[in-house]
């Protein structure tokens, strides 16, 4: 009994511990919520700070290397041609200088030995001497008048237009092709008739089974048809099995024919404003695009005129000169445009 009673008095107490831990987690719960309350409310009031604007980064600029290298170049070939013109100038100097003394000596040595002679002649033959040296003075001085009238004359001056030429380099990029003959400019279209011809060929390639050689027209493109010529070629070869030939078809020969008689435009009008020449190269960036003129014999002069025009509007220039009657045209065999 006096344990039941020892027990029963602790009980009261153990209560109220646990009350007291249950208020202090109350407020800690209470707290808790009120420091939250509290920081939501400042994230909400809290103005957000302005972005710096990032201003696009400039754009990068990379010079023209293969422009740079030529301009450096150029400059120091023309540095080196002075240089070598300069020293070529002094040693012609030099050397005039002294032809000159030997001239002056021989001189002072003939005048000398012309009066030594004079003292040693009579009376008449001295006085026909000094006459006969008058009229040799009278004749030189006359002989100097001459030429003084003749340099008072001046020529007719002939201004030569000078075109910078840089060293020459074989084309690569986009190139648009144009005829000159009979003084008339005319587009050549060569890259649309080189797709019709690589579109066709498979076709004409069949020709060959029976025949060694084939050829074939292409349709007319402004004014221009064209022909190709493919040929086939056996290579015998070695096999492990014995010997065997490989057929291969190969293009001999491309060339144009003219389909219009009236075709191209004059200098004159070809190089005016909205003309067709101006027409086709309004498209076409300067900086990467060659322009190649073949060139016949009766228009060999048109041809520096329409170089120096395509120089001014900023274009390389590349020459193909044909003779008389020779058409326009290409093999593999043949070489590339070398533009300036």
């Amino acid at each position: 009994m006096a344990r039941r009673r020892a027990n029963q008095a602790e009980a009261p107490g153990g209560d109220s511990f646990l009350d007291v831990v249950a208020n202090l987690v109350g407020i800690l719960i209470i707290l808790v919520m009120v420091v939250g309350a509290q920081a939501k409310r400042a994230i909400e009031s809290a103005t957000p700070l302005p972005t710096a604007a990032i201003a696009a980064p400039a754009p990068l600029v990379i010079p023209d290397a293969e422009s740079a290298v030529a301009a450096a170049n150029a400059v120091e070939q023309s540095v080196q041609d002075l240089q070598r013109q300069t020293e070529r100038e002094k040693l012609e100097v030099n050397l005039r200088k002294q032809e000159r003394d030997r001239v002056q000596l021989l001189v002072t040595v003939a005048e000398k030995r012309l009066a030594e002679h004079r003292q040693q002649l009579e009376g008449s033959d001295r006085e026909r001497y000094d006459l006969e040296q008058t009229l040799a003075a009278a004749r030189k001085k006359l002989a100097d008048l001459d030429a003084a009238a003749q340099a008072a004359v001046r020529p007719t001056l002939v201004a030569l237009e000078h075109l910078p030429t840089p060293m020459a380099r074989t084309v690569f990029g986009k190139e648009v092709q144009f005829r000159l003959m009979g003084g008339k400019l005319a587009y050549i279209p060569w890259d649309e008739m080189l797709e019709r011809m690589k579109a066709d060929a498979p076709q004409t390639a069949q020709r060959l089974r029976d025949n060694v050689r084939a050829e074939n027209s292409l349709p007319v493109i402004d004014g221009w048809g064209a022909r190709y010529i493919l040929v086939r070629s056996d290579v015998a070869l070695s096999t492990r099995l014995g010997p065997a030939t490989q057929s291969r078809v190969e293009l001999e020969r491309f060339y144009f024919v003219q389909a219009d008689d009236e075709l191209g435009e004059p200098i004159a009008k070809a190089l005016a404003p909205n003309s067709m020449f101006r027409a086709r190269l309004a498209g076409m960036e300067p900086r990467s695009t060659t322009v190649t003129i073949w060139v016949y014999p009766d228009s060999f002069e048109q041809f520096r005129v329409v170089k120096s025009e395509l120089f001014k509007l900023g274009y390389l220039t590349a020459g193909r000169p044909l003779p008389e009657g020779y058409p326009i045209g290409g093999s593999p065999s043949g070489s590339r445009s070398s533009a300036q």
